[in-house]
C-alpha cells in the first residue's frame, strides 16, 4: 500500500509542475497569438491633424511590424506656421485661442514624438535638424514593441512672447494610429531566456522529487 501511495504521490507531484508549465507558457502565448491574429486582419495606419495644415508634413509608413524599426519625419514651413498661428491668436476672442495659445509665436520651435508601446530614439523636444528658407526638418527612428493598435502623438514646443514675458506652449500637431503586425519569431528570440528558465524550474523540482522518493 505504501509503495502504491508513494507512486501516486510521486506521479501527482510530477504532473503538477508540468501542468503549471503548460499554463505559464501555452496560455499567455495562445492569448497573445489570438489577439495578434485579430489585429493582423486590420492593416491601417492613419494620420489625423489637430490643426488645419497639410498632412503631407508628416511621413509615416503604410505598414508596421512588431520589433521592426521605421522612420517618421516631420517637415514644416515654420515661418508660415507661426504667421498662421499669430493671425488666429490676434483675431480670436479671449478664451477661444487655438489650444490656449496667447502672444506672438516664434518660428523657432521644437518638435516631439511620443507614444506608449514604441521605442523612440530621440526622447523629448528636439531641435530642428535643418532650417533653410523657413522650412524645418525632424526625423525619428521608431520601433513598435508590441502588436495591435497603437498611437503616436506629434507635438510642437512653441516659444511665445506675451506682455513682455517669454513662455513655452505645447501644441498638439497630429496623432498617428498604427496597426502593428505580430512578429512571433522575433518574440521567441527576445523571450527565449525566460522560456528556458521556466523550463528549468519544473525540471529542477522533478529532479528533486525523484531524488527524495528514491531514498
Amino acid at each position: 500500500m505504501r509503495s502504491s501511495e508513494s507512486e501516486s504521490g510521486l506521479n501527482f507531484n510530477l504532473i503538477m509542475p508540468a501542468a503549471l508549465l503548460l499554463v505559464l507558457l501555452v496560455v499567455p502565448f495562445s492569448v497573445n497569438s489570438f489577439m495578434h491574429m485579430l489585429s493582423a486582419k486590420k492593416h491601417f495606419n492613419t494620420l489625423m491633424m489637430k490643426i488645419p495644415i497639410d498632412s503631407n508634413a508628416i511621413t509615416i509608413p503604410s505598414a508596421a511590424k512588431q520589433y521592426e524599426p521605421f522612420d517618421v519625419t516631420l517637415q514644416l514651413e515654420t515661418k508660415q506656421l507661426s504667421k498662421f498661428l499669430n493671425e488666429i491668436v490676434s483675431t480670436a476672442s479671449e478664451g477661444t485661442a487655438i489650444q490656449g495659445i496667447v502672444g506672438v509665436v516664434s518660428p523657432n520651435m521644437k518638435a516631439e514624438v511620443a507614444g506608449e508601446d514604441f521605442a523612440i530614439d530621440k526622447q523629448g523636444p528636439q531641435e530642428q535638424l535643418s532650417a533653410y528658407g523657413g522650412r524645418a526638418d525632424w526625423r525619428w527612428r521608431v520601433t513598435p514593441e508590441s502588436s495591435g493598435s497603437h498611437g503616436l502623438k506629434f507635438q510642437l514646443h512653441l516659444v511665445t512672447q506675451h506682455n513682455g514675458q517669454q513662455s513655452t506652449k505645447v501644441l498638439d500637431l497630429a496623432e498617428a494610429s498604427f496597426s502593428v503586425q505580430a512578429n512571433p519569431s522575433e518574440w521567441f528570440k527576445r523571450n527565449g531566456l525566460w522560456i528556458a528558465l521556466l523550463l528549468l524550474v519544473p525540471a529542477a523540482i522533478i529532479f528533486g522529487l525523484r531524488h527524495r522518493y528514491a531514498r
